[in-house]
């Protein structure tokens, strides 16, 4: 009697617990989800990267500023005549002339501007493989999503699951319960025996208790669907059961396959990362243009006493260039062109794979489908059988045993029906996740 207070309980407590769906759930999942947020900042690093490295297509402006104590006494020296020799006058200087700079504080100043030239086509180069690593990561990021979406199906999936075996329970427990009043109506008759009583009893029992376990299994299924979902664990709801027994007719092996080669993100990355490779390899080619810029150069000193130039400004062409590197950037190139073949070898490998998974699941959805509907039909004929046993038992046309054996066969029923939506639930998650598909 106590365990049927709980389960009335239980039952009024239920019709005021909303609903969830499954979209519901992905789309808060998707908003609070830690390891998606990771994900984003490190999709906003790699954008800051790329504008960062931006800038070095333009003049590069230098300024440096030195000013503190001489330590020494610097000097300089004309030599004679080293400003000319006049009939007048002779050579200016006479003689050689000396300039001592005592020990005080002085200081000078750099400044350059240098606008690159020649290596605007390697950074062309480069900015390009950055761009392309840009979107590699967002394809990371859509992998995490997708691997979110996925963890939360299946979540939802384990608190259908226990759901449906709930409702199923439920909905099986008033037989048992007819069972168990006509066993004791029997009893008083005196038609049947004290065990069969006690068997009825153990049968109630067995349904009564299994409701209270499988009612925990919801509890703690919802909890951690909730802790994926980043809300309060103790939030109460119900999950809608969808009915899955009615697939898609065009859902065909090739169009799962074609659907799949198009939208899974490892796929979509590996093809990126081809292009990437064979722009680092183009830019690490174009090293071997010397490094032409157009350059501005200023210079200044103070407190040196007039013995240097105060101001010296140049403009024109800058030019750096390494010409023996000891086959340095060939090994280099080369390094980068076996790494471009291992992307494209990447990209069959992940082709493959993708059709094999793909097919694969498509087969255990099929398994799944018939299963279900194999368990389906069964469970609905045992639990009219046992309708029948049970009026059949109130004419006392039939024995006892064959009620507890109907009911055995009613149980054995559920949870092979409830094995096989299990099955087809696990399918159908498989086949999406196969198809990139959220």
């Amino acid at each position: 009697m106590l365990v049927s207070t709980f389960t009335a309980l239980g039952h009024a407590q239920e019709s005021n617990v909303p609903v969830l769906t499954l979209d519901d759930a992905i789309t808060q999942a998707v908003a609070n989800n830690t390891d998606l947020k990771t994900a984003d900042l490190e999709t906003y690093r790699a954008a800051a990267d790329l504008a960062a490295n931006k800038t070095r297509r333009f003049a590069n402006t230098q300024i440096i500023a030195l000013g503190g104590q001489l330590l020494t006494k610097p000097s300089v020296t004309f030599q004679q005549g080293s400003f000319g020799v006049y009939n007048a006058t002779g050579p200016i200087p006479a003689t050689n002339q000396t300039i001592d700079i005592a020990r005080k504080p002085a200081g000078m100043v750099f400044g350059s501007v240098a606008q690159p030239l020649s290596t605007q086509y390697r950074l062309h180069l480069q900015l390009k493989a950055l761009s392309l690593g840009v979107e590699a990561v967002k394809q990371d990021r859509e992998k995490t999503r997708l691997q979110v979406i996925d963890q939360v199906r299946r979540a939802y999936n384990e608190v259908a699951e226990a759901q449906s075996a709930l409702d199923s329970l439920q909905a099986s427990l008033p037989y048992y319960e007819e069972s168990k009043r006509l066993a004791t109506e029997n009893f008083r008759r005196e038609t049947v025996l004290e065990s069969d009583l006690l068997g009825s009893d153990v049968q109630l029992l067995k349904a009564q208790y299994a409701i209270r376990d499988t009612g925990d299994k919801v509890m703690s299924a919802a909890e951690r669907l909730n802790d994926l979902m980043g809300r309060d664990i103790h939030t109460r709801f119900r999950v809608s059961v969808a009915d899955y027994t009615n697939p898609e007719p065009e859902l065909t092996p090739a169009v799962l396959e074609a659907r799949a080669l198009q939208s899974r993100p490892e796929l979509k990355k590996a093809k990126l990362e081809v292009q990437q490779a064979d722009y680092d390899a183009r830019a690490k080619k174009a090293e071997y243009i010397p490094d032409v810029s157009a350059a501005f150069t200023y210079f200044t000193t103070a407190n040196f006493a007039n013995a240097l130039p105060a101001n010296i400004a140049t403009a024109g062409l800058q030019l750096t260039w390494e010409p023996w590197d000891w086959g340095r950037k060939k090994h280099e190139y080369a390094a980068k062109q076996v790494k471009h073949e291992q992307a494209k070898v990447a990209v069959t490998a992940t082709e493959r794979a993708i059709s094999i998974e793909v097919r694969n699941a498509w087969r255990e959805l099929q398994t799944a489908q018939r299963q279900l509907a194999l368990s389906d039909a069964v469970e609905r004929a045992t639990r009219q059988r046992l309708k029948e046993v049970q009026e059949q038992v109130r004419r006392e046309a039939v024995l006892k045993k064959v009620l507890f054996e109907t009911q055995s066969e009613l149980a054995s029923a559920d949870s092979g029906h409830l094995q096989a939506l299990t099955a087809y639930w696990k399918a159908s998650a498989d086949l999406k996740k196969a198809i990139g598909e959220q």
